[in-house]
């Protein structure tokens, strides 16, 4: 496996360019713009890939551990068999998607925005979806356990046999307009 760290990109470092079996640690993507770039079987530690733009761009079998992703836009981005473990991805947006085989263990996903995701069969334990959006989502048999869902908004979302623990129950009851009585 290659290693590449302490780097800062450019856009011309990346645009157009392929990497496989790649080990970034520590480097910065922030604000670069991804155009025909492709990732295969990667691994990015500690790396700040913050407002960057995907264009065209694709993740396959990578690993995203202790990183940086916050708003970004993965609608023209395809994202296959990706883990992003302990990352901080707020703002994000995911149209669109079906994200196959990709979890997101113990990261922050605060106010993000799913819209038209096929979301089904996910593990999505324990993840910050605090004030999330889903809408028009595919949540069949999607596994919510020990995630913060607090001010998460699920509008016209496919629900079935979706798993919440009792607080995530509590919190779905509540982004649909019921009010607990004591």
């Amino acid at each position: 496996m290659q290693n590449i760290k302490g780097k800062s990109f450019s856009n011309d470092d990346i645009k157009g360019v392929d990497f496989e079996n790649t080990k970034f640690v520590d480097s910065k993507f922030t604000k670069c713009l991804f155009k025909f770039t492709g990732f295969l079987e990667c691994v990015f530690v500690n790396c700040d890939f913050s407002n960057a733009l995907l264009d065209s761009t694709s993740f396959t079998k990578c690993r995203f551990e202790d990183c940086k992703l916050n708003w970004i836009n993965f609608k023209d981005c395809s994202l296959s068999g990706c883990i992003f473990q302990h990352c901080l991805m707020e703002g994000c947006s995911f149209e669109k998607q079906k994200l196959p085989e990709c979890s997101f263990p113990e990261s922050d996903l605060t106010s993000v925005y799913f819209a038209n995701c096929d979301l089904s069969g996910m593990d999505l334990t324990r993840v910050n979806f605090e004030k999330a959006i889903f809408d028009y989502c595919k949540l069949k048999n999607t596994d919510f356990t020990d995630s913060n869902t607090t001010g998460v908004s699920f509008q016209n979302c496919q629900i079935i046999k979706t798993i919440l623990d009792l607080e995530g129950f509590i919190q779905f009851g509540l982004s649909k307009g019921f009010v607990l009585k004591s």
